[in-house]
């Protein structure tokens, strides 16, 4: 449950500080005083969206945090554990408790920041956890109620979430098997034309056959075969150049024998001598390589034109696929891989056929299970709820929630078409709630349905926040002893106008404002028996107080107290 408050420099607060305790807890004051600004501040904690709006003027940021006492086995525990945020305990309490520290800090830019346990967390994260935390019912919830997407979500809540989240889960299967056989029905229906462009495409690179490497190779080739004869005139030209009687190794043959006699003469000569004679062998040898290469070359018109015609055709496919020459054999694979996965076009869009039809089946299975369960919530809703409208002064009247199985609304929410219908009086016909709910009417209906509701939640801390709006009288004390009963068994807070409810809490905080020359603060007090006595004869009588409002407040308590130790004796805690 929720045992401590603190609020900093938030709206119209400064600093406050509050601790609650177990049972009903009412939240009484004026009009504009800011009863819901307590909720406002839990709402953040449990993952609200946040501005710039709620730091105090003048304040450089708002700081809020809660504290919970869980006990160990609680679902919030295990999911906190998962997150590995779980290291905080309660030692105050025992060790039959676990607590848990939400923080949350939002700056004047509107910028926000959480912690769980003391660890940075998402607001998704506060979110998730604060699902097993609190269960807040809004002011104007009742009037949610005449929108059917509201009914279903309040029918579900008596529906267990296995049930529920195994029908999402079926339509998100049905669904992406649907858009996989739609798109392979659309890539057959274009396959033909495509299949024609392949095979003609794939066809006219087949006839040319490239083998990886071929292109370079091939290249090459051609541009020795079309400059053969300039090469082998020119091998020509050297090696005469070289052999020749007045060539280059009879020159240097001549030079050697005259420098021999002057290297006998003068030993200075002997190293260039002996270059000399190297320059010679090396010039020898290239004459002898000129000519062997010579030897092969062969001119041959025939195969240059085959060439060419080869190189030709290669160039033209490349151009034409916007690819390398090189990249034609692998181009031509792929052509290949394409042609068969679309001639195989019609296996693939069978066999999606019937995954469709086996997911369709999955769905109509689960769809049919949450239909069944939430008939069987219908069952005990129905008389639940119209013997709440008794209680809440609708005699006679009746409620029913309709189901029709609409396969045409198939959606992650099951196929279920759902209505609240009520007869508001004895006699009439059950008609759609927005058709024949007045104001009043749908403020108790809502009211009953939030108090059934809440019972069937995880948490341990529900919260009504001026729920009671549109009642009063005897109906008013009858919702104070369901908000009470429910305080047996949860923490209950509410922020209520009504003395009849108010005296129905196990305890009551009067939140007043305070107004200065510049600004305007929120406080909250915790009423002694005494003060509360005080409080609900200004609820009943207005500022002025009397000894006659007094003694009615005086007794509001009392009864409060007298029926509250009579339920005790008859009803166990559970």
């Amino acid at each position: 449950m929720l045992r401590h408050i603190t609020v900093r420099d938030f709206a119209i607060i400064d600093q406050l500080e509050l601790s609650l305790g177990a049972g009903m807890t009412a939240l009484t004051g004026e009009t504009g005083a800011g009863k819901s600004i307590l909720i406002d501040v839990i709402g953040l904690l449990l993952g609200d969206r946040a501005d710039a709006a709620s730091v105090r003027d003048g304040a450089a940021q708002a700081d809020l945090s809660a504290e919970f006492e869980l006990p160990p086995d609680h679902p919030a525990c295990a999911w906190l554990r998962d997150e590995a945020l779980a290291e905080r305990t309660d030692d105050r309490d025992g060790p039959d408790t676990t607590g848990v520290l939400l923080r949350r800090v939002i700056t004047a830019q509107g910028k926000s920041r959480a912690w769980i346990n003391g660890r940075p967390v998402t607001v998704t994260q506060l979110k998730r956890v604060g699902q097993w935390l609190v269960d807040i019912h809004g002011q104007h919830a009742h009037q949610q109620l005449l929108q059917r997407p509201a009914q279903r979500a309040l029918l579900d809540g008596f529906v267990a979430q296995d049930v529920r989240r195994e029908v999402a889960a079926a339509h998100a299967e049905l669904q992406a098997v649907s858009a996989r056989l739609d798109a392979a029905r659309e890539r057959l229906a274009s396959a033909s034309d495509r299949l024609d462009l392949l095979r003609f495409q794939a066809e006219e690179i087949r006839e040319l056959g490239p083998c990886a490497g071929e292109y370079t190779e091939i290249a090459g080739e051609q541009t020795r075969l079309a400059h053969a004869a300039e090469v082998l005139g020119a091998l020509q030209t050297a090696h005469q150049a070289i052999d020749d009687d007045a060539g280059i190794d009879s020159s240097l043959g001549q030079i050697l024998a005259g420098l021999q006699d002057a290297a006998r003469h003068d030993n200075r000569v002997e190293p260039v001598l002996e270059l000399l004679e190297s320059a010679r062998i090396q010039v020898q040898e290239a004459g002898d390589q000129l000519r062997r290469i010579a030897e092969h070359i062969e001119i041959n018109p025939e195969r240059l034109a085959e060439v060419d015609t080869r190189v030709a055709i290669y160039l033209r496919l490349a151009r034409k696929h916007r690819i390398e020459p090189d990249a034609l054999p692998a181009l031509l694979r792929a052509m290949d891989a394409e042609q068969q996965e679309l001639e195989t076009g019609d296996a693939a869009v069978a066999a999606l056929e019937q995954d469709l039809t086996a997911a369709q089946a999955r769905y109509d299975r689960s769809a049919a299970a949450l239909s069944q369960a939430r008939r069987a919530a219908t069952a005990r809703l129905d008389p639940a709820v119209t013997e709440a409208m008794q209680e809440l002064g609708m005699t006679g009247g009746r409620f029913r929630i309709e189901l029709q199985d609409r396969p045409d609304e198939a959606g992650p929410q099951g196929r279920d078409r759902i209505e609240f219908l009520v007869a508001a009086n004895p006699g009439s016909a059950p008609q759609p709630l927005a058709r024949v709910a007045s104001g009043g009417e749908l403020s108790r209906i809502g009211l009953a349905l939030q108090v059934l509701a809440s019972a069937e939640q995880p948490v341990d801390t529900l919260i009504f926040d001026e729920v009671d709006s549109g009642i009063s009288g005897a109906v008013a004390e009858v919702v104070g002893r369901k908000l009470r009963a429910l305080g047996e068994r949860y923490q209950v807070l509410c922020v209520t106008h009504l003395p009849q409810v108010a005296a129905q809490a196990h305890c009551q905080f009067q939140v007043s404002k305070t107004r200065g020359h510049d600004h305007a603060r929120t406080e909250i007090t915790h009423l002694a028996p005494a003060d509360r006595i005080e409080a609900l004869a200004r609820m009943l009588g207005g500022v002025a107080l009397t000894e006659r409002s007094l003694d009615h407040a005086r007794e509001m308590l009392e009864a409060a107290a007298a029926a509250a130790s009579g339920d005790s004796q008859t009803r166990p805690r559970q």
